[in-house]
């Protein structure tokens, strides 16, 4: 009788502990879930900004071409749907291949190269191991488009980009050189930088490296941990 006595108020405080545990395991497991929907939301929010200026100064382009270069102007309005296409047929995953992020840039620099002509030169160069890694999706696109603006518009002279993709450990390390003027030292919150900044700490927290560099040369320099390593979105 006293082992009765004792013992089912033991168990029954053990089974309401065990349930009570069971809920707060429940609830965390629903707000982590909320917490990731909430970052697929952001990001996508992020993915759909499309720089006007950058369209408007496209389409100027078209309009211009036509009478002096139609030949030209058919070029880039193939090269302006192809970037469509990426932005549109691509999925809503959080990260894509590095291959498919440098298809994006590249098609974008054709674009500014015919804009530009002999202004503008560019170069991409990928490490052969690191093109089926992924990265943010439509992480660079912002980063070389900032390096037009701010490398190539802002010169009379002729310019260069030079886009760098390489591993450094269990890090994939991005650098975008251009040729224009330092950056200054407090850069400008564009939307574009916006934008990146924003992505990476939704996806990366404070597990990422992101610099603003002008000498020995000026160049963005982006390390971020490899695919294995990141929140799995």
């Amino acid at each position: 009788m006293i082992v009765i006595v004792i013992g089912i108020p033991m168990y029954v405080s053990e089974e309401w502990r065990s349930q009570l545990n069971n809920r707060i395991l429940q609830q965390q497991y629903r707000l982590l879930q909320l917490e990731q929907q909430q970052t697929l939301f952001e990001l996508e929010l992020l993915r759909a900004k499309i720089n006007p200026h950058f369209l408007y100064n496209v389409h100027n382009s078209i309009a211009g071409l036509i009478s002096t270069n139609p030949q030209k102007a058919e070029q880039l309005v193939i090269l302006l749907s192809k970037f469509f296409q990426f932005t549109i047929s691509k999925n809503s995953n959080a990260f894509h291949t590095i291959s498919d992020e440098v298809d994006i840039i590249s098609t974008y620099l054709h674009m500014q190269q015919i804009r530009y002509e002999s202004r503008m030169k560019f170069n991409i160069q990928v490490d052969p191991a690191a093109h089926h890694l992924s990265i943010p999706s439509f992480i660079l696109q912002p980063l070389v488009e900032n390096a037009v603006k701010h490398g190539i518009e802002r010169s009379s002279d002729k310019g260069d980009i030079n886009v760098n993709i390489k591993l450094s450990g269990d890090n994939i390390v991005i650098i975008i050189h251009d040729t224009g003027p330092a950056f200054p030292v407090e850069p400008s919150s564009g939307i574009g930088l916006h934008m990146v900044m924003n992505k990476l700490k939704l996806l990366y927290a404070s597990g990422y490296d992101f610099e603003l560099i002008n000498f020995p040369s000026k160049h963005v320099r982006l390390s971020i941990p490899g695919r294995d390593q990141h929140l799995d979105c």
